[in-house]
């Protein structure tokens, strides 16, 4: 019926393997509304349940995963036009893009009490070929790390991608590639230990990617970091954990509404957690600014630094 409270899940995230996250999602959010849960059965599968529930008139769509959810579940309600709001539940690694939004995603009795509240702003979303994202795009070492995680069965939560970027700290040998600004000539190709664009500010769980990105300014941060050295990468990554990492050599911010990045060859991506390969060398990064409404605490969304 409409105003129906739509609770899409992943069962495969982090937390929701079990089931008792969504019984705990559903529990919580019954208080607010009349919860319709649908369960996601193979990969994309996001795409069709939002639809589904846009076309009865649903007005709120809640998803329990983690950045990849989120993302797919939000990239679906974009691609609809959809004035929807979005409610991210965390289930997932990471649900870095929470954080950003200072959104208690992982208590679902606190985030019902939001939904409640009816509080939301218009957030951006970030675009890479056709495929969109929340949080980050990454390219290089980011990649490889978020290509190791698959392989990875026996941890969770935040850890996950700190281990993963510790096993691949020395041997990542780096990717070829030109990060230009939307007003910038074309450069040469340079070696880069990792491109990330960034529309929240943190990222792998446990790093502060883009400590100055704001979600709702109309921009995405880009975050180029040089080739580096073993030590100098241990001291990079420990330096993001705070954020304080593009004070050091190597490391360049900028800030725009688009930006061209050509490679040497078609470059594997990730997007929220997800990998793609790209369909050429050169690709646009660019900013759909506030095209999705998001829940948010009565006192808005966290400011940058």
């Amino acid at each position: 019926m409409p105003g129906t409270l739509c609770l899409i899940a992943n069962p495969a995230a982090g937390r929701a393997r079990d089931g008792r996250a969504l019984r705990a999602a559903q529990q919580a959010l019954a208080v607010a509304d009349t919860v319709d849960v649908r369960v996601t059965t193979h990969a994309g599968d996001e795409a069709r349940l939002v639809r589904d529930a846009l076309d009865r008139g649903v007005t709120t769509i809640a998803a329990l995963g983690g950045d990849g959810t989120w993302s797919k579940v939000a990239a679906a309600i974009v691609a609809a036009g959809s004035a929807c709001r979005f409610v991210p539940l965390a289930a997932g690694r990471g649900n870095d893009f929470a954080k950003s939004l200072g959104l208690p995603a992982a208590d679902y009795p606190a985030m019902t009490a939001i939904v409640a509240a009816g509080h939301d702003t218009r957030v951006d979303v970030g675009m890479v070929e056709s495929r969109c994202f929340i949080n980050a795009a990454g390219f290089g070492f980011d990649a490889a790390v978020v290509a190791d995680i698959d392989r990875i069965g026996w941890l969770s939560g935040e850890a996950l991608y700190l281990f993963a970027s510790l096993r691949n700290l020395f041997g990542y040998t780096g990717l070829l590639a030109d990060l230009r600004l939307t007003t910038d000539q074309e450069r040469a190709l340079r070696l880069h230990l990792m491109l990330v664009i960034a529309n929240g500010r943190h990222f792998g769980g446990s790093f502060l990617i883009a400590p100055d990105a704001a979600v709702d300014d109309g921009h995405l941060d880009a975050i180029a970091v040089g080739p580096a050295s073993g030590w100098a990468r241990i001291r990079l990554l420990a330096a993001a954990v705070s954020g304080k990492h593009l004070s050091m050599p190597g490391v360049t911010a900028h800030r725009d509404s688009a930006f061209v990045l050509r490679f040497g060859a078609p470059p594997v991506y990730q997007l929220d957690g997800d990998l793609y390969r790209a369909h050429s060398q050169e690709l646009e990064v660019r900013c759909l600014p506030r095209v999705l409404r998001i829940v948010t605490p009565s006192s808005g969304v966290p400011k940058s630094r």
